[in-house]
């Protein structure tokens, strides 16, 4: 839930508040058959009950959090049945073959989904994969560009709103060394995407506009490669990931029909991560993650606009001219962690003490940029309004301890 700051192209901030409360029930049931030495087969059924409450406004007011006026109910009911046949031949191929079917009552909608996965043993310590999967969503994360602060609204998918769509093709290659102590994999992927959701660039709010009716409809594609080095015994182990990736979107309706990148696109995504394992009771253990910014919509220039087409007229405004829809990258994010573990018996029972140190030194990640105009003084004793540059930065340096105790 959250109160924020909507700028738009006006310099004035008006009142934006969102609100998703989500209430879901499953029920599940699966099972597992043998039928040869090398072949298993696996089949189950689901069946979801979403509840979701939203709210959606240009402006804030308490009422909007008690008054059932300005919520939007939305009830939805899916359900899944899957089949899939793992077998293994010549003990070289392992196989995944399977099918999932989707049914959404609210729109009468069957999706199918074919699954597709094998792993070929080239040598003992090499071994090729490759994987195909058509997937459906039917809860849709939809992020505003134009505001001081990120926020996100979980809608579900309704007569109107489709589900997404995507198909994505894996490859790669495992391989290991130095007795298997060591695993290095490497994989590559291509995803294309359908009905994905975003706010229109003109919001018409209204108490009786649903909320759905500010979404506009487009589609995407993503790419690349990932890898992933693993160290798998000894007192150190750890592992190292690296991403490589790229994040499209075409919107007929955003960004003038031109090509973008989503706001929760990031070119490269690096963590490492280490064990350290003094003797029994003693462990350490060290984090360090590294990403380049997200995307963001930010103001470039400031004009003025009269509505009189005068200037100085008293309804003249302060008006900002904004970059292309995500063009402009928040600073590089990084942090690193450490934490230190001991365990002992108490009272007959196993406890574990641990003081993890987050963030350690202390770097200021963005959460969110925005512009915003300060007084000064000129030499000639002149007050003017000067637009800055803001950041709001979350999660600092911080400590924690604590024990631990499993009955």
């Amino acid at each position: 839930m959250s109160a924020l700051d909507d700028v738009k192209n006006d310099s004035l901030a008006n009142d934006y508040f969102s609100s998703s409360t989500l209430k879901d029930f499953y029920v599940k049931t699966n099972i597992e058959y043998k039928w040869l030495e090398n072949q298993t087969f696996k089949s189950g059924f689901e069946v979801a009950l979403h509840n979701y409450d939203l709210i959606n406004r240009n402006f804030y007011d308490k009422s909007l959090e008690f008054s059932p006026d300005y919520s939007e109910n939305t009830f939805s009911t899916e359900s899944a049945f899957y089949v899939q046949n793992e077998s293994q031949f010549l003990a070289t191929l392992n196989t995944n073959v399977g099918l999932r079917l989707y049914y959404f009552q609210e729109s009468k909608d069957v999706k199918f989904e074919p699954r597709l996965s094998f792993s070929l043993a080239f040598t003992d310590n090499i071994f090729l994969k490759g994987a195909y999967a058509v997937a459906h969503q039917f809860l849709h994360l939809i992020t505003r560009n134009d505001i001081t602060l990120p926020t996100d609204l979980w809608y579900p998918s309704t007569v109107n709103v489709k589900p997404s769509r995507s198909e994505q093709f894996v490859a790669g290659f495992d391989t290991y060394f130095g007795n298997k102590e060591f695993l290095l994999s490497v994989e590559g992927y291509y995803k294309t995407m359908e009905n994905l959701y975003e706010f229109k660039e003109v919001l018409d709010y209204g108490r009786s506009v649903p909320i759905e009716d500010l979404f506009t409809e487009g589609e995407g594609e993503a790419y690349g490669i990932e890898a992933f080095f693993n160290k798998r015994m000894g007192n150190i182990t750890g592992w190292l990931g690296y991403t490589l990736s790229w994040t499209r979107r075409l919107f007929p309706n955003l960004n003038a029909g031109k090509v973008f990148e989503p706001r929760y696109d990031r070119r490269h995504d690096l963590s490492v991560v280490l064990a350290y394992k003094l003797n029994e009771q003693w462990s350490i253990g060290v984090t360090w993650v590294y990403a380049t910014g997200q995307g963001y919509t930010m103001p470039t220039a400031q004009y003025y606009f009269s509505p009189q087409g005068v200037r100085g007229d008293r309804q003249e405004r302060v008006q900002f001219h904004y970059t292309e829809r995500n063009e402009y990258k928040l600073p590089d994010y990084h942090k690193l962690d450490i934490s230190t573990n001991y365990k002992f018996q108490a009272f007959e029972l196993p406890f574990e003490a641990y003081l993890t140190l987050y963030n350690v030194y202390n770097r200021q990640n963005p959460f969110a940029q925005y512009v915003v105009y300060e007084d000064e003084i000129t030499e000639s004793g002149e007050t003017i309004s000067v637009p800055k540059m803001k950041q709001i930065s979350l999660m600092p340096f911080i400590p924690t301890i604590g024990v631990q105790i499993k009955f």
